[in-house]
């Protein structure tokens, strides 16, 4: 993906930067839902107990047993008990992943782990996070600025010569050589030759990319390769769930891993599935449709985003609350609606939740 993406993956987030491995937080109980209200974030429980009180100036989705939070102006990290572990002291913190978190201190990005121990120096532009095991990592070189990966020992395990590069994900990452991208595996080998005008991660055996440059068309290609489903839609979303979102011809289908629309409509806007059901707006309102088309949860809501442990972040008269699988609110709706941590709770349960429950 470009790195305008990686870059605003930081965003997921708030919050120092060679030593041996930290003990790793275990999860005792993962729900911990975030919420703002009235402009201070905090965090609940599923069925909407409040379980960490709303006095956070900015704060990240829970992963590996912490989230970063902003307090007076710097970001540290907290336990699901609410306990400061890693105190604020960050102009920006990452989310915690394969142990490690990348934190921001001025212009540039370090890795620590799960005690606040430095695990590198801040040595690095830009980053992400671990997945697999490695990270990107953005480094001057040559008057130029080029993408390698470390592992989380901090070590430069593929040599920085790509002009950009996307998080490893099932076993392959998309780097970029001039104007071109294409995949190597994480011995630094190219596997998938540059040919794409951009690549996103590996989804479910497949991974999107877009041929013929900027207003080309997108289709998807095996670990091989391979383009099992022609380039011929002008807008994509990954496989989420088995399905995904395909724009043709100014309207969106759904479709399955071999390309078939797996139901007989088309929608003005693109949803992802989970756990069995999608989000799709109807007449303004937003209901949940099965993967038959079947309109399981009636639209009446003005907002929706996906399922995660049979919960969905819904809005209703203009505040936030969750629905269970039945249509049932079992949070209330009592919080204010953020867009950024909608997007960041979609984003991390369809690329980075299953890395984070390895731990």
């Amino acid at each position: 993906m470009k790195r305008l993406l990686i870059l605003a993956f930081a965003l997921i987030t708030l919050c120092t930067a060679c030593h041996k491995e930290q003990k790793v937080v275990k999860l005792d109980n993962p729900y911990r839902f975030l919420v703002n209200f009235n402009g201070k974030y905090g965090y609940c429980d599923q069925t909407g107990v409040t379980v960490i009180p709303p006095q956070f100036d900015n704060a990240s989705m829970f992963s590996e047993g912490l989230a970063a939070v902003r307090m007076n102006g710097k970001d540290g990290y907290i336990d699901i008990n609410g306990k400061v572990v890693i105190p604020p002291g960050f102009d920006r913190g990452m989310i915690f992943l394969n142990g490690r978190a990348a934190v921001k201190n001025g212009d540039k990005y370090a890795f620590i782990s799960q005690t606040g121990t430095p695990v590198t120096g801040f040595d690095y532009l830009a980053t992400f996070g671990f997945t697999e095991g490695l990270a990107m990592v953005l480094v001057p070189k040559n008057k130029e600025f080029k993408a390698g990966f470390i592992d989380v020992n901090g070590k430069m395990v593929i040599s920085p010569e790509y002009d950009d590069a996307s998080p490893f994900s099932e076993g392959l990452a998309a780097v970029k050589i001039k104007n071109q991208q294409g995949y190597i595996d994480k011995t630094g080998k190219m596997v998938i030759n540059p040919q794409y005008y951009d690549a996103a991660m590996f989804r479910e055996g497949l991974a999107m990319v877009k041929i013929n440059g900027k207003f080309g068309l997108i289709g998807f290609v095996d670990r091989a390769g391979n383009m099992v489903i022609p380039a011929q839609y002008s807008e994509a979303t990954n496989f989420n769930d088995g399905v995904a979102a395909v724009k043709k011809k100014d309207v969106w289908q759904l479709i399955d891993r071999t390309g078939k629309q797996i139901v007989d409509k088309t929608f003005a806007s693109p949803t992802l599935f989970s756990e069995g059901l999608a989000p799709v707006r109807v007449d303004k309102m937003i209901g949940y449709m099965d993967k038959t088309g079947k309109m399981v949860i009636k639209p009446q809501f003005e907002s929706g985003s996906i399922f995660v442990d049979g919960l969905a972040p819904v809005m209703l008269n203009g505040k936030l609350g969750c629905i269970d699988k039945t249509g049932k609110l079992v949070i209330e709706a009592r919080f204010f609606w953020d867009q950024r941590v909608i997007d960041q709770y979609t984003h991390y349960n369809t690329h980075f939740r299953a890395i984070a429950l390895k731990k």
